[in-house]
């Protein structure tokens, strides 16, 4: 006996975290890594991880890699 209902079966799984965290590697001259931040939804840096909604985090980490530019790698995870 199945427990599954034919709705459940029907919904496609979604693959996509809708929550993101966004993290900011500084790196020193030589492109080596100094330090890992996060930026939090208001696109301050903090130590501590952030979660944020993905739509948010792809644009407040574009904009904070334009800020920063080649002294840091934003990355959204």
């Amino acid at each position: 006996m199945s427990f599954a209902s034919p709705a459940m079966a029907a919904t496609p799984l979604v693959r996509a975290c809708p929550i993101r965290i966004i993290s900011v590697h500084l790196l020193d001259a030589a492109g080596q890594l100094l330090r890992v931040l996060f930026l939090d939804r208001e696109g301050h840096i903090s130590a501590l991880p952030h979660y944020v909604p993905r739509a948010e985090a792809l644009i407040l980490a574009s904009n904070q890699q334009r800020v920063l530019g080649p002294q840091a790698r934003v990355h959204v995870l």
